[in-house]
């Protein structure tokens, strides 16, 4: 009897240990970490396009023209100071031009009005300053005419003024503008011609949200997406969006064929993306790997959007 129990208590324990053994091994091998990555916005601002300056020491005929085409013509009797201080010469004028969805990537500027993607054809930044001083359009009639290059406008792109650093409307109003200014563009040989009624970012655009529409959800079982840019591009409207922190894109018109772009920042700062072509059709689950790669690399990636 005794050996028995001595017997049963020795086959417990083993069964026991062997139990223990497996659950810890069932531990071990679960993955406990994801890749993480770091903000991309140092990578991406040393790629913008470079604001160019003009100064502007005397009246003449204009228009002042910036590296990709954009024509400006703006006097000094419609810029004042923020006080309403009349504006002298010479002051500076400051132009970013956004032609293409690589450079809208880089300055993270997509093309999207409160979660309505706009079809656009460029988004350009236009200021003045005098002394370092931001100047303001005067109200009241005043106004800065532009002009954008495309050889092929359309008669129905309106004037989008930015705002929230990543938001557009076309009503002025909204933004404490009060103004009688035509918002549709005028098309010429050149492009697209029109007056401004507030400076700084300026999208020559249109809604393009229809329904029915769905939004892209991005998940990832190896990496971590918090601190990964997160871009989607419409070649058809040449709409760019931006997935912010919950992962969720802004509603995107079902049948339309979308081109995924995201990049991260290693521990070693070693670049890393992801890219992947799709037809939104439904509410659809992205899992992403990313891999790592290089600038130039990526640099192709986004020229070929």
């Amino acid at each position: 009897m005794k050996n028995f129990k001595i017997i049963f208590g020795l086959s417990f324990i083993l069964t026991l240990t062997a139990i223990i053994f497996s659950c810890s091994k069932e531990r071990i091998q679960e993955p406990t970490t994801t890749n993480t990555y770091s903000s991309p916005n140092t990578y991406l601002n040393s790629k913008q396009q470079a604001e160019q300056e003009f100064d502007i020491d005397s009246t003449g005929s204009g228009p002042i023209i910036g590296n990709q085409g954009t024509k400006i013509w703006m006097g000094r009797q419609c810029l004042m100071k923020p006080n309403g201080d009349s504006v002298f010469y010479p002051f500076k004028i400051k132009l970013v031009e956004l032609y293409t969805p690589k450079d809208m990537i880089y300055y993270q500027m997509p093309t999207v009005a409160s979660g309505n993607i706009l079809e656009t054809d460029g988004e350009i930044r236009l200021r003045a300053f005098k002394d370092g001083v931001e100047l303001l359009l005067r109200p009241n009639g005043c106004s800065a005419q532009i002009e954008m290059p495309n050889a092929a406008p359309k008669n129905y792109m309106r004037v989008f003024y930015g705002f929230n650093n990543t938001n557009w409307t076309d009503n002025p109003a909204s933004l404490g503008v009060t103004t009688s200014l035509n918002p549709v563009f005028s098309q010429t040989s050149y492009g697209y011609l029109n007056q401004i009624a507030k400076l700084g970012w300026i999208n020559c655009g249109v809604n393009a949200s229809s329904t029915p529409a769905s939004a892209l959800t991005f998940t990832s079982t190896v990496d971590d997406l918090t601190n990964v840019g997160i871009f989607i591009y419409i070649p058809g409207k040449k709409t760019v969006m931006q997935v912010g922190s919950g992962l969720v894109s802004d509603q995107i018109p079902n049948g339309t064929t979308v081109k995924i772009v995201l990049i991260g920042i290693g521990s070693n700062g070693q670049l890393y993306s992801y890219n992947q072509n799709l037809t939104v059709n439904s509410n659809t689950q992205i899992t992403v790997t990313m891999a790592q790669t290089t600038d130039a690399a990526l640099t192709t990636l986004l020229n070929s959007l």
